[in-house]
């Protein structure tokens, strides 16, 4: 969790440190995310030049990431969105616009692979392009895949516009659409995302007793949306809090059940810390490609000190 608040601050530092006026050649572009959480062997920098990413490394607009069979990484750009690449992916970042989409305030191609991706929201939409789709969205989450057999799209939250090359579709929250190709007539194909991961730790406010740490027990468990009924779904799981004082293991696994348990230690705010309202929030994605049919999970809790 640390590392995590270290490279956000970083990430803080070199946003604030970039211009919001003028035009920008290609060789003075400026950095446009850092790479983060790295698992396994990956690739980034121009498409051309390629070398070893590494946490903290810095990407400039049109510059790529590639991970390999092993290889997983979290994107942090510099409006404050946040993306999981897979392993087996390659995205190229901040890539450059059309003539006739300047009014967006930046692109992204998927050139193989899947992606978890969380975007704020700003006036200019984000356009992401990848295999049959391109989309359009600003406030929202996704997961998306690029595949042999077409291309998915599932929205998490907010709302994202799909089009491919004879029709268009405005998903929600909670929709998707599967193994898309570029003829598709995309209303007919929207479907429900059927699954969820859901995450339960008890009781949903604790009180911090002086400086001792809460132990709390993080119960993970697929399950189908709507009824609860447990789901059989292995997989990594990739966990994180909007608090800094948590323990809690690097690597979290489903079993063939679809659970897990995992212990969080969460110890008291710092008492320079003037900013902590008493509320985290804990969110959880399946951590691997071929997940699309499962929604995130996110539980939220309150502390209060004695």
């Amino acid at each position: 969790m640390i590392t995590r608040c270290c490279l956000i601050i970083v990430l803080i530092l070199f946003i604030l440190s970039i211009p919001v006026s003028g035009s920008f050649e290609a060789k003075s572009l400026p950095d446009f995310a850092v790479l983060s959480q790295i698992q396994g062997k990956i690739k980034a920098g121009s498409i051309k030049k390629m070398v070893k990413g590494t946490n903290g490394m810095f990407l400039g607009q049109r510059q790529s990431v590639k991970t390999e069979k092993d290889g997983k990484a979290t994107l942090f750009i510099n409006d404050g969105s946040e993306i999981r690449l897979f392993t087996d992916s390659e995205l190229i970042v901040g890539a450059k616009k059309s003539h006739n989409s300047r009014w967006m305030r930046y692109r992204l191609v998927l050139l193989s692979g899947s992606f978890w991706g969380h975007f704020i929201r700003d006036k200019k939409p984000i356009e992401i392009s990848g295999g049959t789709l391109r989309l359009q969205l600003s406030e929202a989450s996704i997961r998306f895949t690029k595949k042999k057999t077409g291309t998915d799209i599932s929205v998490l939250k907010g709302t994202v516009r799909v089009f491919n090359k004879s029709s268009f579709v405005k998903l929600y929250e909670g929709q998707r659409l599967y193994q898309i190709q570029k003829n598709d007539s995309m209303p007919q194909k929207v479907s429900t995302i059927p699954n969820q991961l859901k995450l339960t730790l008890g009781s949903s406010e604790k009180v911090f007793q002086g400086n001792k740490k809460i132990e709390l027990n993080l119960n993970l468990q697929v399950v189908r949306y709507g009824s609860d009924r447990n789901v059989e779904r292995p997989a990594p799981i990739h966990l994180w809090s909007n608090y800094y004082n948590l323990e809690f293991p690097n690597s979290i696994r489903l079993n063939t059940d679809g659970n897990a348990k995992v212990k969080i230690k969460v110890a008291p705010p710092s008492s320079e810390d003037r900013t902590f309202g008493g509320s985290v929030i804990f969110r959880a994605i399946m951590d691997q490609k071929g997940f699309d049919d499962v929604r995130d999970g996110t539980f939220k809790m309150r502390f209060k000190s004695l």
